[in-house]
């Protein structure tokens, strides 16, 4: 090392970090509410949001963001219920549905409007999967309510989306936590906020009473929503894709390793808990303190 990289060395050491955030958001149902908890803890902390990037839960909180209507959001949360929820998922089962989304987009088409995604302030994407070609799908322009419709399109549950001959999923099937597609900048800092990350604690090989006494509504619902392993292949179909979703997160860390990373670990809230709105806010808020802190980024 010659004399100039030893004192850029030196210096970098008492150089303030960047404010600047090129935030990516994943996917995770219900857990993907912890985006909003997460967003406000780098507010709090005086960082700027530059771009985003996000898949299913994880696209419809983000693109929210960046359309100015997280205030909208966090009421809408907030005073959600069974039945709004039932209401919302439109349920009217068909040959590859259980739900057609048709008023989802209709909620978030009266929430922004018809504004496309190239017509943002802030650069903004968000990750599909056509199930036609196989292939994942990236909007980075287009309308922005239906580009989070096709993105938060849940296989089997919701409705796919068809656009110009393309059938969309859930992004998650591609890419759970699309780190290497946020816009970037120099200097920025690339946050991400895995709402699918690794269970937190093992799973049990029976369903406890207590947790099927206290599951929530979704999971009483849907059968193969419930937690715990069992005979049931179905049971077990859900587990594997837990586990596959997991892991797609990981390898998505390793590939494109983020600077500051908070977690929220799948067993720490259902897919479908809705319901619990301000508990996984408040939990998306602590992991995103916890994670700032890690890094000694939190604000004196």
């Amino acid at each position: 090392m010659n004399i100039l990289d030893t004192f850029h060395s030196f210096f970098q050491r008492f150089k303030k970090p960047s404010k600047d955030v090129a935030l990516v958001l994943g996917g995770g149902g219900a857990r993907g509410f912890a985006h909003i908890g997460a967003i406000e803890a780098l507010q709090a902390h005086g960082f700027h949001i530059t771009s985003v990037a996000g898949t299913s839960m994880g696209a419809l909180v983000g693109g929210l963001f960046v359309a100015g209507k997280m205030e909208e959001l966090k009421v809408i949360a907030h005073r959600l219920t069974k039945m709004q929820m039932l209401k919302m998922m439109d349920v009217s089962p068909g040959l590859d549905h259980l739900a057609s989304g048709e008023r989802l987009l209709k909620e978030l088409r009266q929430l922004v409007g018809e504004v496309r995604i190239e017509e943002l302030s802030i650069p903004f994407a968000c990750v599909a999967s056509d199930v036609v070609s196989g292939q994942p799908h990236v909007f980075r322009e287009g309308e922005l309510a239906q580009a989070i419709r096709a993105s938060v399109s849940i296989p089997c549950f919701f409705k796919p989306v068809e656009i110009d001959g393309a059938l969309y999923v859930d992004g998650s099937v591609h890419n759970t936590l699309p780190l290497d597609v946020v816009s970037r900048k120099k200097g920025d800092l690339l946050v991400a906020v895995n709402a699918s990350a690794p269970d937190e604690h093992p799973l049990s090989n029976t369903v406890p009473a207590t947790t099927r006494e206290n599951s929530s509504f979704w999971m009483r619902w849907i059968p193969a929503m419930k937690s715990g392993l069992s005979s049931n292949y179905v049971n077990m179909a859900v587990r594997v894709a837990c586990l596959s979703v997991q892991n797609n997160t990981v390898m998505a860390e390793r590939l494109t390793p983020p600077d500051v990373l908070a977690d929220v670990p799948m067993d720490a809230f259902g897919l479908f808990d809705f319901t619990r709105a301000d508990e996984i806010i408040a939990y998306g808020r602590q992991a995103m303190e916890k994670a700032l802190k890690e890094k000694d980024l939190k604000k004196e």
